[in-house]
């Protein structure tokens, strides 16, 4: 899953150190927040004018930071290129690349754009063959899997846009726990679903942090005339009073 292209970075960075061969092409999934998607597939680079709100929600980006590391270790850390790139960016909210870049680009990453309800029939599906709930975000990567060519089944011939063959070794990045989304899964699986998950499956600290007692919200306030290192070290005295007398008295 695909958002700021964190995990793409690293995964990049981790894939340079490796012997060549070793790791095939990255791939992101992404939701209609699809800036990323757009980048890989035409060298557009352009941020919406709108950010779309999805149930895939932490991957909600509009200018994903990370693509600039991505565009460093592309160029083989050409430095004075890719700021020319980012300034081109910044003042025009758009970068398209050079077609020659776009080309290295493609030899290195893949993408699919992936809806909500794509996103929720994944989730069912993942279900329904393995009896494993996965949060929407790891749906996300799972439907963008399947739309770029790989089976959920092993062994099974698969097809792409580069053609028909056995599924290869792959690697989904499940980002998050679906007890993090309960709107979501529910949304998706159902509420007879989402109750049997929260009843058998929901992780143990997870539950022991929401069966804790909530405290009443607190007021960071800034005082009229007060430099801001003054108030900065008023709310951290305030975050440390709290934490001690609630968490550790």
């Amino acid at each position: 899953p695909t958002g700021a292209m964190g995990n793409m970075a690293a995964g990049y960075m981790a894939k340079k150190l490796l012997p060549l061969g070793v790791m095939g092409k990255l791939c992101a999934g992404v939701n209609i927040n699809d800036i990323t998607h757009r980048a890989f597939g035409m060298g557009e680079f352009h941020k919406s004018p709108k950010l779309e709100m999805t149930l895939s929600e932490a991957i909600n980006i509009q200018v994903p930071y990370n693509f600039e590391r991505l565009l460093y270790y592309l160029t083989d850390e050409n430095n004075t290129l890719v700021k020319q790139w980012m300034t081109t960016m910044d003042d025009t909210q758009k970068l398209d690349l050079p077609l020659e870049w776009l080309e290295k680009l493609q030899c290195q990453f893949r993408s699919a754009r992936i809806t909500d309800g794509e996103m929720c029939e994944t989730m069912r599906q993942i279900y329904e063959m393995f009896e494993y709930y996965i949060d929407p975000h790891t749906a996300v990567a799972f439907a963008a899997a399947q739309r770029l060519g790989y089976s959920l089944v092993d062994g099974d011939e698969c097809g792409s846009n580069d053609g028909v063959h056995v599924n290869p070794i792959y690697a989904v990045l499940s980002t998050a726990s679906p007890c993090k989304f309960q709107e979501a899964v529910t949304i998706a699986m159902g509420e007879e679903r989402w109750g049997k998950y929260h009843k058998t499956m929901f992780p143990l600290a997870a539950r022991e942090v929401m069966e804790m007692k909530e405290i009443d919200p607190v007021m960071y306030d800034w005082p009229e005339g007060k430099p801001m290192s003054e108030v900065q070290a008023m709310w951290e005295h305030t975050a440390k009073k709290i934490l001690q007398e609630e968490f550790f008295p």
